[in-house]
């Protein structure tokens, strides 16, 4: 049990980590939200979704101290820091078809969530292909979160277990 929360501790300081950064480097907030919602899927392979769970809300709740820009906060939880665990349940025995289309229903659900949010605070233009351009850029970060998965299971995980 030490053992789970001493490694579970260092993924979540490896996420503050990151959220610090999302604060120096302001070009590449996105890039580093997605690299933060990374040590979910580890928890979840690991201890399953109930730790999956706990590490995510604390991983919300040092984001939410770490971050300066609360935008960038709001945009980590809704979408990347959730996603391990909404991946997770998406992909429990579904054909894959059906597979991409709740991970697109989810994304669409997160994007209506964000702009309603976010259209409070800065301004966003109300451009229809944003809608298709936000559903490939989500595609392509889904497939890489896969990639991360597999290399994990196959190459990390026997490091990290010894």
């Amino acid at each position: 049990m030490s053992r789970k929360i001493a490694y579970a501790g260092m993924l979540l300081a490896l996420d503050v980590v990151l959220f610090l950064m999302v604060n120096l480097f302001q070009t590449n907030t996105i890039f580093l939200s997605g690299l933060a919602s990374l040590p979910i899927a580890i928890v979840i392979m690991n201890w399953g979704p109930k730790t999956g769970i706990a590490f995510y809300i604390a991983s919300v709740i040092l984001s939410f101290i770490a971050m300066t820009n609360k935008i960038h906060w709001v945009i980590y939880t809704i979408t990347f820091g959730i996603y391990g665990l909404v991946k997770f349940i998406i992909e429990q025995d579904r054909p894959i078809y059906i597979e991409y289309i709740l991970k697109l229903v989810y994304a669409n659900i997160a994007l209506v969530v964000l702009y309603f949010i976010a259209k409070q605070f800065v301004y966003i233009p109300e451009k229809w292909y944003f809608v298709l351009l936000f559903e490939v850029a989500f595609l392509v970060y889904d497939y890489a979160y896969s990639l991360f998965i597999d290399y994990y299971n196959k190459k990390l995980k026997r490091i990290f277990e010894d």
